[in-house]
């Protein structure tokens, strides 16, 4: 849900323009990089509800309401999409990093407003 509001946000809000010390690579690199952070925001939770189908398992959202199983239960398929998850969660773990690192790198060595531009109070 939460990333569902923030995608929405972002849509409708033009984030800060990135500084003249990014080259056009670079910017196109940040570009992609947010918007496979959104989308594995959005596929990770998928592909766990799709492997707990699978698995046979009920997803219960927030641990309250029940949702439908989307698969048939499949011990097999269920295994495959617990390695796709796992594999996305990983992905999603490098990308936050390299995200993290790339900031800092800018901040402390570049010395430009990358990391600030990230802050609310601009």
């Amino acid at each position: 849900l939460l990333v569902w509001l923030r995608l929405l946000w972002r849509l409708t809000h033009t984030p800060p323009a990135y500084p003249d010390s990014l080259s056009r690579t670079q910017q196109g690199l940040a570009h992609a990089g947010h918007w496979a952070l959104y989308g594995l925001m959005i596929v990770i939770p998928l592909s766990g509800w799709l492997m707990s189908s699978a698995k046979g398992f009920q997803t219960v959202w927030w641990g309250i309401w029940p949702i439908p199983d989307l698969l048939s239960k499949d011990k097999e398929l269920g295994h495959t999409l617990a390695e796709l998850h796992e594999a996305l969660s990983i992905g999603l773990l490098l990308l936050i990093a390299g995200h993290a690192a790339a900031a800092l790198f800018h901040h402390f060595f570049h010395k430009d407003d990358t990391l600030r531009r990230m802050l609310p109070a601009r």
